[in-house]
């Protein structure tokens, strides 16, 4: 019936100035290893906060971090 246009999910990348300038140009052990690591400490933070904007910020960030990951797992 309604068809909603829905956005594309956001990359690390644009998250993550971080990983936009400095990570993406490690070899890919490297990046795994930050993207676990920035994982296990954004899923503590959503925990910890108790603002509603931040937890969804951050769990778009957790989002994006999983797609970043499952990528470099395939290559």
């Amino acid at each position: 019936m309604f068809s909603f246009k829905r956005n594309p999910p956001d990359s690390l990348t644009n998250l993550d100035q971080l990983y936009k300038n400095v990570i993406s140009k490690l070899p890919v052990a490297n990046r795994i290893k930050y993207c676990e690591s920035l994982m296990y400490r954004t899923t503590e933070d959503i925990s910890n906060s108790n603002c509603r904007f931040t937890k969804r910020k951050l769990k778009k960030l957790l989002k994006a971090t999983e797609r970043e990951l499952q990528e470099l797992n395939t290559n």
